[in-house]
């Protein structure tokens, strides 16, 4: 497995738990992405029910059965923790650009799925979406 991690304190930390075949500067985009997010959303903005968002972007070969989608709560800390799969092949055939661009593209898509299965208590997360959502296209075109 090819994991990059560092233990920070921030609202926004994302990863990978990846094949080894994916390259370092694709698994190094997961954790700009999140250092982006960091110095562009105040998560503190849409409420107090949310501290911080754990996202592992899993890309392992499709036959792969350990590495399973979950999404948690974790309301002690106030913590959102997603572990999702990205699109192998996507992954693995596009550019850099391209997966930067699909990496935002489904980090959105899953804090959508992560609003429906998770209703987090005094926090607004339709309008935090919106706003990583915007966020994300400056970073993608940066």
């Amino acid at each position: 497995m090819n994991a990059q991690a560092t233990i920070t304190d921030t609202p926004f930390y994302s990863t990978t738990a990846s094949w080894h075949e994916v390259s370092r500067d694709k698994t190094r985009e997961v954790a700009l992405m999140s250092d982006y997010l960091n110095e562009k959303v105040n998560i503190k903005d849409f409420g107090k029910g949310l501290n911080s968002i754990w996202f592992v972007a899993i890309i392992m070969q499709p036959d792969d059965k350990i590495h399973t989608n979950e999404i948690v709560f974790h309301r002690k800390k106030s913590e959102l923790a997603i572990y999702w799969r990205m699109d192998y092949d996507r992954v693995m055939s596009a550019t850099l650009p391209k997966f930067k661009a699909y990496l935002a593209e489904f980090f959105v898509e899953v804090l959508h799925i992560a609003k429906a299965q998770k209703k987090i208590k005094d926090f607004e997360m339709e309008g935090f979406i919106g706003a990583v959502e915007k966020v994300l296209k400056e970073w993608v075109e940066a």
